[in-house]
Order: structure tokens, then C-alpha cells, then sequence
């Protein structure tokens, strides 16, 4: 076995040892691993060493994550609380949002109802709503005075939902510190109370003033000292660090004297990372549906861009071999303090530093086992980098491009045609190695990706170069302006083409196509399938072995996209805190949605996005047959237009009663512009109906029925014998007046109001096999307690989503299997 297959085998062992640790497995996956490698001892493919050093590094993989990998720290037992921290800037504050920045912080200090306690080892994320003019001068190394509250972050109760616990978790963070600063009060001398939110002043009784107008009524319009900068960092790396930014934002002012938005922050990106300078959402978007979006993260390629055009000017120059090589690794640690060390720019700056120091000593370096070697060390620091998306798309690129190398070199007589079709392979290969990645993270695959790259990659290298060159000598305070005014010159045509290039591809029709989430194993085959081909021309089709593997792995990957029929009924009820959403699978598997979470709080995803649609996207659902909101409360219509504006929703179902609130007439509104035309219920209509499944929906009507709550829409869910009732926010009284037909031999009552008082009885318990309540943390003491007591006196099940995560019921014609959401296995469990 030669070397080159050794360090690739070492390292992956290592990789090995990292996933085992995450899995259920540990112990059975280290004896079947442990087996394999004997297998292959006794059979003379490893030697009796080698194989004892890959199970050493497989066990140091394990316990190297483990000894990383921690649960807690000194902040968790302060979650929940309103705090005030004294804190050092670990990162660079990055401000995607102009009213909002976000930074990892260093606590060493904690006051909690004004006792104070010292921390040891306590890492938060800060989110500071202020604006913009305020929190610029934070930098990376101050040490900050906080206060706000300390929250535990939230855990993924639904399936596909983002885990921010886990991805914090990963960062060695265990909580989140929300500084809210918007919202100010002072106290006029009349005693009326006045809030100040970016200068605008809201007097109570919803009058609106400017802060001079504000000031004439009596109101002190200063900022309270929610955070304050209590000093800078006085310790070499935060002073250096600190100095870099200052450097990189002062040459970024320089720039943006002769570049206008959104090009100056296309420039920040290209050059410093995607922390430099945000780009308006606009932007942001059509660089994404054009699948060019990895330009604004400086990342592997600027790296290899940078270098190259430096040597080939250092080569032309006729400047000395060695020296190029030298001062060309000095620019590559420069440019990698400057960007941030994101993982994709260590990992290129590292695989080209040790290239290019074995050619300084002449020794050949093979890349491949570099690549793996490099990833080897960086895993050794930070076992948890291996789920970073940036680590694993950078290698996966990177893999792929040196992998498919000799595919890569032509014969042509001109070097010019020999580097346009390498330049035209480079972002194809790219594409079909990234693509399973991206439709597992993002959901998303862009058509125009390939395209978009090859016509931006040419001027994409000299943006960087010239770029990168002019800000180094922009350093020096007498060129700067000069400099930068002559680089600006060229690189503001180049940059205007990009934006262009952008909004052109991201404009044709299926610029972006949203896909269902692939599985692990077809992950796996796919590679397989990818690999095996490569293998396969590069051996010009000689190798038969190879050749027969191929078609397998093909058949393998087809059999995976063949649909297992289910024909079972099945209701997921969403855990969306203090609110309701649920959706519905009928017998013929047509989806229903009831209700769509809370409203969005300002500039956040509504949980209909976050939750909803990203499940129906994972699992490839588009169609809905029909959507009922029971009520326009926030609580349950807060995400509609969410809804409504990315799935195909045959019908919509409302109630007639509303109040003329903000939501209510938002979506009203969406309607007209839209021409969609929903159906108003006003008495019992059965929807829809397949055979023993059907649908119902019903208004409670009375002397007694007299609020918006209790007119919500009723949904009866019958399957077979089985009877599921849907009560919105109905309570007692909408419940007696319902029909006798939606209410008898109720399986599950999804009780209404959240559980809140008056919502249940001993009439309703009899009546009910299981109840569930949808409910989280609130301010309205949901469920309350009487309906917790009638409940556990009746002996009878209850589930709730804040204790369960989010529910499923199956419905079988001979039973009902409940599950519950397990975050730890990403899967619902059966109760």
C-alpha cells in the first residue's frame, strides 16, 4: 500500500471515529469496524501494525470528540433570567440586519437579582437590537457590559426544524443573550409614558412623534445603558485581531468613497468574507437563485486566485523561485488573518502552504492525501467542525477537482483553448458534487449555477487579485486613497458585471428549483456513482470490475426513489409553542393544513416557514388540497401569507368573524392582490371525503357563542370508527353547541384555547379517548390549572406539545399509534 493510501486511510478512520461517537452505536460500530480491519489483516491487505494504528486512530477519533463535545457550561444555570454580563468579543459582529448585530462573547461576569457571580468557562451568542450608528463601534476584543435576557437556545421540536441548540451546541455555546434596545421608556411629567424606537417616539394612546416633538412633550428621548463598552482588549491576540478589523473596515471606507451599494459590499464579500460589509436582501437573493452566492464568503478559490496571478506577476517580473514561493505564502497567512479563518480559507491556505513548502525543499507533495491530511489536522483541533456546511462543501469541492485532475488537462495547441474548457469543467464538476449537499442542507438546486460560474469566474480572479493587492497597499495611510481610486477604476465595471450576471440568471424561469431532502444513503450512492465513474474513464473504460459496480450503485439509487405506499391516515400536530398548526394526510395522500403558527416577531421567519413548509419541502409535498385557518388570532393565522405564497393550496377555508386588526387586514389584502377567493364557513360542510376518511368542518352557534373564539372553525377528522376533533380555540360552551354527529366517541380532542380555563369538562372527558393540548411558554398561565385537574381526575391520556415536541397520529383501521418528535434521533418515536 503506498503512502499516499495510507494517509487517506489514517484520516478517515479518524473522520470514522468522529460520526461513530455521534451515533446510537457507539459500542457496535466499533466492534463491526474493529472485525473489518482483522478480516483484511488475516487476508494480507494491511499489515499487522498498520491495522493496529487504524484502530488507534479510530478510538482517538471517539475520544478526542468526546473530550470536545461538552453539554453545558457555567451560563446554563442562569438561563431564563434577565442578566447583566461583562463580556469579551470573541468574533467579529456581523450585522446582516442594519437594526441588529450578532457576536460570540466570553463571559467572566453574571449578575442575577444584583447578586454578582464570576464565571470561568461561559461562551453566549449576543444579539443587540439597536441601531446601526450605536453598536459599529463594537469590535472584536472589547469587553462589553450587557444586559438583557439570558434564554436557553431552542431545541428542534418538529421534524426538519433547524436545531439552533445543536448548532450552538457544536460552538461550545449553551445560551443567547437578547440586548433589546428599540424599546425605551421615560417619564414624561404628567406621568404618561412615552417609547422611543429609532427616532420615532410613541406616546401612550398610539400618537406617533419625532424626537424633537418628543423632547417639546416632555420626554427624555436618551438611550438607557443597556450595553456600554467598558474597554478595549489589552492582550496581543485581541489587540491583533482588534487591529485587523479596524485595518479591513478602514479599507473597505476607502473603497466605498468610489463604489456604491450594492457593488462595495459584493467587493467585502470577494475580499474579506461575508462578515465584511452585508448586501441588501435584494441582492443577497438573486445572487442565491443564481447559485453564485459562495462569491460573497471569500472562501478555497480566492486563496488559489490570489496566489496564482501573484506568482505568475512575481515569475514575469523575474523575481527569484524561492522568493516568490516565500513572499506568495506570507500574502496566503495575510489574506486568511484578514477573512476571518473561516474553514474553507484554512483549509486552502493550509494545503497550499504545505504544497508550496514542499517545493521550497523539493519534495513532491501528493494533493490528495494532502486534502485528507489537512483535514486530519484541522478535525484533530475541532472534531465538531466535520457538520459545519462550509468544512464539508470546501473538501467535498476539493476532492472532486483533484479527484477528476487528469479529466481536467487537454491537448490543444493553443494554452488558451486548453484553459477555457478547463475553466468550463471546473464549475460543472463542482456542481455535481455539490449538489447533494445543497439539496439536503438548502432544499434547493439551481439550474443556471454552471453557467452563472463560468461567465463570472474569468473576471471573478481579477476582482480578487486586484482587490486583495490594492487593500494590502491601501494599509499604507499616504497611498490609500490614490490606490484605491485607480484599483476602483477597474474592479467598478467588473463588479457591475457580476451584479449584472447575478440578476440576470437569477431572473429566468426555475432559476431555483426546491427539492425533497435526499437521504443519507442516497447521499452515499450518488458519491459512489460519482466516483466510480471517474475511476471508471480515467481507466478508459477497461476496467470491467468497476464497470459492474457502476450499474449496481445505479440500480441501488433508482430502488431508493421508488415510493413506499402508505395508505394510513396521519395528523401531525406541530409544537409551535403557545399557538396551533397541524397538518393532515388523508387515506388517498392528499395534505390538509389546519391553522400556521404564530406571527413572525419583526425581522425573524414565521414558524409556517421554519416548520411547516420546510417539512412539506424535506418530504417533497407541494400540493395541498386545503387550508383552514379557524380564526384570524395571530396565534393561529400568523403564518398565512407564509402559506400561501410558496405552496399550491387548492382550497381556503376562513371563518366569517374577525376583528379589524393589522393580521386580519394584511391578509385580506393578500387576497385582492392575489384574486384568491376563499370560502367562508358558516355550517357544517363536509370538505372532502375518500372512502372511510373524511372531513368536516363546523361553527358553533347559540345564545352562548358570542366571542371570536368560540365562533372559530371546528374540524371533524373521521376515519373508519375513528373520530378526531379539532377544537381551534373553542371552549365548553362552543363544544355543547356542536352537532350530536361531530362530537360522539371522540378519539382525540385536540382541545381548544391551548388548554386554557373553560376548555374542558367532565361531560367532554367521558366522551374522549385522548387529549391533546397544544401550548409552550406563554404569559396567559396556559393550560390552566382547573383543566390540568379535570383532565388527571379523569385518568384519561394527555399529550402536549411542549412536553412531547410535536405529535403524530397514525389512524389504522383497527387502532391509533401515537409518536413523539425525538430531537436526539431526528425521528418520531412511538409513545
Amino acid at each position: 500500500m503506498s503512502k499516499e493510501a495510507k494517509i487517506i486511510l489514517f484520516s478517515c478512520f479518524y473522520m470514522i471515529g468522529i460520526l461513530t461517537f455521534f451515533s446510537d452505536f457507539i459500542l457496535p460500530l466499533s466492534i463491526i469496524i474493529f472485525a473489518c480491519l482483522i478480516v483484511f489483516m488475516y487476508r494480507e491487505k494491511l499489515s499487522p501494525v498498520f491495522t493496529i494504528i487504524l484502530c488507534l486512530i479510530f478510538l482517538i477519533g471517539v475520544i478526542n470528540t468526546n473530550a470536545n463535545i461538552k453539554y453545558y457550561d457555567d451560563l446554563s444555570a442562569y438561563t431564563n433570567n434577565d442578566v447583566t454580563l461583562t463580556a469579551n468579543v470573541l468574533t467579529i459582529p456581523s450585522n446582516s440586519d442594519k437594526n441588529k448585530t450578532k457576536f460570540y462573547a466570553k463571559v467572566s461576569e453574571i449578575q442575577v437579582d444584583n447578586v454578582k457571580h464570576n464565571l470561568d468557562d461561559a461562551k453566549t451568542i449576543v444579539t443587540i437590537n439597536d441601531n446601526e450608528q450605536n453598536y459599529k463601534n463594537i469590535k472584536i476584543g472589547d469587553t462589553l457590559q450587557l444586559t438583557g435576557r439570558l434564554t436557553s437556545p431552542e431545541q428542534a421540536k418538529n421534524p426538519s426544524q433547524f436545531d439552533y441548540e445543536k448548532y450552538l451546541q457544536y460552538k461550545n455555546t449553551f445560551s443567547a443573550l437578547y440586548v433589546n434596545c428599540p424599546r425605551k421608556y421615560c417619564d414624561k411629567p404628567s406621568e404618561v409614558r412615552c417609547e422611543q424606537n429609532f427616532g420615532v417616539v410613541t406616546l401612550k394612546g398610539d400618537q406617533q412623534v419625532g424626537l424633537r416633538g418628543a423632547r417639546r412633550a416632555g420626554c427624555d428621548t436618551r438611550l438607557n445603558e443597556e450595553w456600554k463598552i467598558l474597554n478595549h482588549s489589552s492582550n496581543f491576540s485581541g489587540k491583533l485581531l482588534r487591529k485587523l478589523n479596524d485595518k479591513r473596515n478602514y479599507i473597505l471606507s476607502i473603497h466605498a468613497k468610489n463604489i456604491k451599494s450594492p457593488m462595495i459590499e459584493i467587493l467585502g464579500g470577494i475580499i474579506f468574507g461575508d462578515d465584511a460589509v452585508a448586501p441588501d436582501n435584494d441582492t443577497k437573493k438573486s445572487f442565491i437563485n443564481s447559485g453564485i452566492f459562495h462569491i460573497l464568503a471569500a472562501s478555497g478559490m480566492n486563496v488559489t486566485l490570489i496566489f496564482g496571478i501573484w506568482f505568475f506577476c512575481a515569475r514575469n517580473l523575474r523575481i527569484n523561485y524561492r522568493l516568490s514561493i516565500i513572499t506568495g505564502i506570507l500574502l496566503i497567512l495575510f489574506y486568511t488573518c484578514m477573512t476571518g479563518f473561516g474553514p474553507p480559507i484554512i483549509r486552502a491556505s493550509l494545503m497550499l502552504t504545505l504544497i508550496l513548502t514542499g517545493k521550497l525543499i523539493d519534495r513532491k507533495t501528493p494533493t490528495m492525501a494532502l486534502l485528507f491530511l489537512v483535514a486530519f489536522l484541522m478535525l484533530l483541533y475541532s472534531p465538531l467542525m466535520i457538520f459545519d456546511v462550509g468544512f464539508q462543501l470546501s473538501f467535498i469541492v476539493t476532492f472532486a477537482l483533484i479527484l477528476t485532475a487528469p479529466l481536467l488537462v487537454f491537448n490543444f495547441k493553443h494554452k488558451v483553448f486548453n484553459y477555457l474548457f478547463g475553466s468550463c469543467l471546473i464549475p460543472i464538476i463542482a456542481q455535481f458534487f455539490a449538489a447533494p449537499l445543497q439539496m439536503y442542507y438548502f432544499n434547493t438546486f439551481t439550474m443556471y449555477s454552471v453557467f452563472a460560474n463560468i461567465a463570472i469566474i474569468p473576471v471573478l480572479s481579477i476582482v480578487s487579485f486586484i482587490g486583495f493587492i490594492s487593500s494590502i497597499i491601501a494599509i499604507i495611510p499616504i497611498f490609500a486613497n490614490k490606490v484605491c481610486f485607480i484599483a476602483d477604476l477597474i474592479l467598478n465595471p467588473m463588479l457591475i458585471y457580476i451584479v449584472k450576471t447575478a440578476n440576470f440568471f437569477s431572473t429566468l424561469p426555475n432559476a431555483i428549483i426546491y427539492l425533497k431532502k435526499p437521504t443519507i444513503i442516497q447521499i452515499l450512492l450518488y458519491f459512489s456513482i460519482i466516483i466510480s465513474a471517474v475511476i471508471l474513464i480515467r481507466l478508459k473504460l477497461k476496467a470491467r470490475r468497476y464497470s459492474i459496480s457502476l450499474i449496481i450503485l445505479i440500480a441501488l439509487l433508482c430502488i431508493t426513489f421508488i415510493p413506499i405506499k402508505n395508505n394510513n391516515p396521519e395528523i401531525i400536530f406541530f409544537s409551535v409553542g403557545n399557538a396551533d398548526a397541524s397538518l393532515i394526510k388523508s387515506s388517498d395522500n392528499k395534505y390538509f393544513i389546519i391553522d400556521s403558527g404564530k406571527l413572525p416577531y419583526k425581522s425573524a421567519s414565521s414558524q409556517a416557514k421554519n416548520i411547516i413548509i420546510k417539512y412539506l419541502t424535506d418530504n417533497g409535498i407541494k400540493d395541498i388540497e386545503a387550508y383552514i385557518m379557524t380564526h384570524f388570532d395571530a396565534d393561529h393565522a400568523g403564518g398565512t401569507i407564509d402559506l400561501l405564497d410558496n405552496l399550491k393550496i387548492k382550497n381556503i377555508y376562513i371563518t366569517g368573524e374577525y376583528e379589524d386588526t393589522n393580521l386580519a387586514n394584511d391578509i385580506f389584502q393578500y387576497f385582492k392582490l392575489k384574486n384568491i377567493s376563499p370560502v367562508v364557513v358558516s355550517k357544517e360542510e363536509k370538505i372532502y371525503e375518500n372512502g372511510k376518511f373524511s372531513i368536516t368542518l363546523t361553527k358553533a352557534k347559540g345564545e352562548k357563542i358570542n366571542n371570536e373564539n368560540q365562533k372559530s372553525i371546528i374540524t371533524s377528522i373521521k376515519y373508519a370508527d375513528k373520530n378526531l376533533l379539532y377544537m381551534a380555540d373553542g371552549d365548553v360552551e362552543t363544544y355543547n353547541a356542536l352537532p350530536l354527529n361531530i362530537k360522539n366517541d371522540i378519539s382525540i380532542l385536540k382541545l381548544g384555547h391551548h388548554g386554557a380555563k373553560n376548555t374542558i369538562n367532565e361531560e367532554m372527558i367521558k366522551n374522549t379517548q385522548l387529549i391533546i393540548i397544544s401550548t409552550g411558554k406563554n404569559v396567559y398561565n396556559h393550560p390552566n390549572e382547573e383543566t390540568i385537574k379535570i383532565i388527571n381526575d379523569s385518568q384519561k391520556p394527555l399529550l402536549r406539545t411542549d412536553y412531547t415536541n410535536a405529535i403524530k397520529a397514525v389512524l389504522k383501521k383497527d387502532k391509533i399509534i401515537i409518536y413523539a418528535y425525538s430531537p436526539k434521533l431526528k425521528r418520531f418515536v412511538r409513545l
